[in-house]
């Protein structure tokens, strides 16, 4: 994983030492592939799910951590799909074939060769040269050949790309737009040294032109320098720009951006899934609440704006972290704010829940089940009603589904409380 200069690979050398932020973005990666095999291989009727798997700054695979070895993106990627194999097939009277192809690529030749060593000696050395392919050189460089690939290989363009840059600059928005206007399918897990850019980035506005990708403009450097001794209100609201920026110019319609502080460089990175489908945003939010405590996000839990949030203005709120107490007011706030959304939303006093979901799913650390619950305080006080696929009111108590319909009753009741906050 990334490139950095205490993270140097050489055949029979000592290996690096992993840091804890390192073994988080791992954690995550395995928990979220774990999840995400569970997904879509749920049709029983599959036969074979056919992948690509991309890590596109691979380093030299393995850690050191006081006596143990640990692996690194490229074992836990394998392990990911060997794990996966056995669970799904567990209980399958036809086994589900997955076809996993793997490109593993980084700029170091030592650390490549490194990482071919390793394989060779793995229990994967003979799927080296076959479904595993090393290459070395830029990601920018590699990824026409990967895309072209992958598109030759399957229809669908089933992909994961874990693009764990060490900064800002080696992951070009113009990649991420190849990777998300080509394939119908694919995900990314990307790091962004926020902090980093924020570091380095000259008083006097020169050198931008590299950086206007991300948002980074002369108005930008005005107000960043305006904001920046006030270390959490300011750095969140230039955090949050940036990421918007991302969020615009990927070409992903799904962008969940979460902070994770690495105590070793004493800087917040960016951490963001990035994806076309809503219903993959949701699982990788699952992800981030079962990781309790290690991840942030900048900003409320419930309906934000990226960017710049005046409600930030008056709150001074800057992190919001996935516990218990934390889920507690995103439900109050939910409650109170999310009636609005639905009649904005509505047309003809009609609202798909999946439409719902899709205009909201950049805007809430809540997962389609807390928002589902949400909803159904508005089903209970008569303020809406539900249609079920197929036609059909479903009761109150019924479990809201992503395939159902938001109605505004034809006897509505006013909603005089719609969209007011509750007094306790």
């Amino acid at each position: 994983m990334a490139k950095k200069q205490n993270f140097n690979w050489k055949i029979g050398a000592p290996l690096p030492r992993i840091e804890a932020h390192t073994e988080r973005k791992l954690e995550v990666i395995e928990q979220y592939l774990d999840v995400y095999f569970d997904t879509v291989t749920a049709n029983r009727h599959m036969d074979v799910l056919r992948i690509t798997i991309v890590d596109g700054f691979c380093g030299g695979g393995l850690y050191q951590k006081d006596t143990e070895t640990r692996y690194g993106s490229p074992f836990a990627l394998l392990y990911a799909v060997e794990r996966a194999k056995i669970r799904i097939n567990a209980d399958r009277h036809k086994p589900l074939q997955i076809a996993a192809q793997f490109y593993f690529s980084d700029a170091n030749t030592l650390h490549m060769a490194t990482l071919r060593d390793e394989l060779l000696r793995s229990e994967f050395a003979s799927q080296v040269d076959e479904s595993i392919i090393l290459q070395t050189g830029n990601f920018e460089d590699l990824l026409p050949k990967v895309l072209t690939d992958i598109k030759k290989r399957q229809r669908q363009g089933r992909s994961f790309f874990v693009l764990d840059q060490w900064g800002y600059t080696d992951v070009p928005m113009h990649c991420l737009q190849k990777i998300f206007s080509s394939l119908h399918k694919p995900e990314a897990i990307l790091t962004f040294s926020i902090d980093a850019l924020l570091n380095y980035l000259r008083n006097d506005g020169k050198g931008l032109d590299g950086l206007r990708q991300y948002g980074v403009d002369d108005d930008f450097v005005r107000t960043w320098n305006e904001l920046k001794e006030d270390e959490n209100f300011g750095r969140a609201t230039a955090q949050r720009s940036i990421m918007e920026a991302l969020r615009h110019n990927s070409g992903a319609h799904f962008f969940t951006p979460f902070m994770m502080y690495s105590k070793t460089d004493k800087r917040w990175m960016l951490l963001a899934h990035l994806s076309k489908h809503q219903a993959a945003r949701d699982k990788m939010l699952s992800v981030h609440w079962d990781q309790q405590n290690h991840f942030r996000h900048i900003g409320k839990g419930s309906l934000f704006e990226m960017g710049f949030d005046h409600r930030l203005v008056e709150t001074k709120d800057a992190l919001f972290s996935f516990l218990d107490e934390d889920e507690a007011t995103l439900m109050q706030e939910l409650e109170n704010e999310l009636p609005g959304r639905v009649m904005d939303n509505m047309t003809d006093d009609v609202l798909q829940i999946e439409t719902l979901l899709s205009r909201i799913g950049n805007l809430t650390a809540a997962q389609n089940v807390m928002i589902f619950r949400a909803l159904q305080r508005l089903v209970s006080e008569g303020e809406v009603e539900i249609e079920k696929k197929g036609g059909g009111r479903k009761k109150a108590s019924t479990m809201i589904e992503v395939s159902d319909k938001l109605i505004r009753p034809s006897q509505p009741l006013l909603f005089s409380n719609f969209g007011k906050q509750k007094v306790d």
